[in-house]
C-alpha cells in the first residue's frame, strides 16, 4: 500500500497512510486533505468509504464497508482499535457549539449550527459503531457500542462501556459534552494534522521510513527530533520487522526476543508522548497498541503479559504525567489501560477500562469493568 495519498508528499494538504494499513479496493476510498491513517488500519472497501478533511484513522482501526458505504465527515477521529461499520455516517450532520467554546470550528462557517460549519466527532478506544449516525460534536467513549439506526445528537457523548441498540436508550446512556471534551478533541485533531504532513514528508525523503522499527516523524513543537527505538540498549532500525515500533521507545528486549514474544499487527508509537520505557515482555498479543498524549510518558516494567488488542495509552496524570504498569501485571484481551498507575502482580480483566486511576500491587480488576478515577463505574454491556 502506497503511503502518500493526496497532494505532494511534502506539500500542503498531503494525506498519509501507513505502509501497514490495508485497503481492499482502493478505487472505492475517497480521502480528503490532511488525513492520517495509522499502522494496521483496515479499510474494507467493498462499498465506498469517504474520509473527510483533517480526519484521522488511528492504529488498528477497522472501517468495514463490506455491506454498505461508510462516510466520515471533516474532523472525524477514530481512536486506536475503534471500528465503524456498514452504513455509519459520522460528522456529516448536526451542529457545532458556539465558536467561543470550539476554536477549531470551520473558519468559513456562516454562524452557529450553519450547514457548512464543522467540528470534531470521536469514537474511542476499542469501541464499535455499526450503521449508526454520529452527528458533529459527539463522542463515543471507550469500549462502547452503538448499533444500527441509532442517532447520537450533537453535544452528547456515549459513556464508556455502554451498549445502545435503540433511540430510546440514547439519553440515558449518554451525557452532555463539556469544555474539556472539546479541548481534548481539538488537541487530537491538531496532533494528527502534524502526523499527516510529517510522515508524508518523511516518506518523500525515504520510502522505507514507515516500515518496521523506525524513526518517528519529529519536527513538531511536542516532538522536535526524529528518534530511533532503542532495543536492549542499541538504537535499532529494521524495516523488515512485522510490527511497527516507532520513535523514542526504549525496550529491554532484543529484536530477536521481540520476534518470539510478540504477536502480529502490534504498534508501539512514541511520536507524540515520549519516551516509552518497556521492560522485558512475557508475551504481547496481536493488535496491542502503545501511544500517548503530548507531554506524557509510559513505563511498563518487567514480566508483563499483554493480551490481544490491548491498548496502553499515556496522558496527563497527577503522578508526573507517567502511565505506569508494574512488574508481572497481566492485562486481558481488548482491555484499555489509559492514564493510570497499577502496582506489581496485578490483573486487568479482558475488555475492561482502567482510566485516570492509581491502584496498589495485587489489584484485581474483573473482566468487563469500567474503572475511572479509582471507582467502579459500570460493566461493559456488550
Amino acid at each position: 500500500m502506497g503511503s502518500v495519498i493526496a497532494g505532494a508528499a511534502s506539500g500542503e494538504g498531503a494525506s498519509f497512510v501507513d505502509s501497514t494499513a490495508t485497503i481492499t479496493k482502493r478505487d472505492n476510498v475517497t480521502l480528503g486533505k490532511e488525513v492520517y491513517v495509522g499502522p494496521f488500519a483496515n479499510l474494507i472497501s467493498t462499498n465506498n468509504i469517504t474520509i473527510g478533511d483533517e480526519s484521522n484513522v488511528q492504529d488498528s482501526v477497522v472501517i468495514d464497508a463490506s455491506q454498505s458505504s461508510v462516510e466520515l465527515g471533516k474532523m472525524a477521529i477514530l481512536a486506536h482499535g475503534a471500528a465503524v461499520k456498514n452504513g455509519t455516517r459520522m460528522g456529516t450532520e448536526g451542529k457545532c457549539p458556539a465558536p467561543a467554546a470550539d476554536a477549531h470550528a470551520d473558519p468559513h462557517a456562516t454562524g452557529h449550527g450553519a450547514a457548512d460549519e464543522h467540528c470534531p466527532s470521536f469514537v474511542g478506544f476499542n469501541s464499535v459503531v455499526e450503521g449508526a449516525i454520529l452527528e458533529m460534536d459527539t463522542m463515543v467513549l471507550h469500549l462502547a457500542y452503538v448499533g444500527p439506526g441509532v442517532r447520537i445528537p450533537s453535544g452528547r457523548k456515549v459513556n464508556s462501556g455502554m451498549r445502545i441498540d435503540s433511540q430510546v436508550e440514547v439519553m440515558s446512556k449518554t451525557a452532555p459534552l463539556v469544555a474539556g471534551d472539546r479541548v481534548f478533541m481539538e488537541g487530537v485533531i491538531e496532533v494528527n494534522l502534524t502526523f499527516a504532513s510529517g510522515y508524508a514528508h518523511m516518506h518523500d525523503e525515504d520510502s522505507d521510513s514507515d516500515k518496521g522499527v523506525n524513526y518517528d516523524s519529529g519536527m513538531t513543537k511536542f516532538n522536535p527530533f526524529r528518534d530511533l527505538p532503542e532495543l536492549a540498549g542499541v538504537h535499532t532500525r529494521d524495516t523488515k520487522f512485522r510490527n511497527r515500533i516507532i520513535g523514542d521507545v526504549r525496550m529491554a528486549n532484543t529484536l530477536a526476543e521481540l520476534d518470539k514474544v510478540m504477536g502480529d499487527h502490534i504498534s508501539i508509537r512514541a511520536d507524540e508522548a515520549e519516551p516509552f520505557k518497556i521492560g522485558t515482555i512475557a508475551s504481547m498479543g496481536s493488535g496491542t497498541i502503545f501511544h500517548g498524549l503530548e507531554g506524557s510518558h509510559i513505563e511498563a516494567h518487567d514480566g508483563v503479559v499483554y493480551g490481544k488488542g490491548v491498548i496502553v495509552h499515556g496522558g496527563g496524570t497527577p503522578w508526573n504525567d507517567v502511565t505506569i504498569i508494574g512488574k508481572n501485571v497481566r492485562i486481558g484481551d481488548h482491555a484499555v489501560f489509559f492514564r493510570s498507575n497499577l502496582g506489581n502482580d496485578s490483573y486487568v480483566g479482558s475488555r475492561s477500562l482502567l482510566q485516570d486511576t492509581k491502584l496498589p500491587a495485587g489489584t484485581v480488576i474483573p473482566d468487563n469493568w469500567v474503572v475511572v478515577n479509582g471507582q467502579f463505574i459500570n460493566r461493559v454491556e456488550w
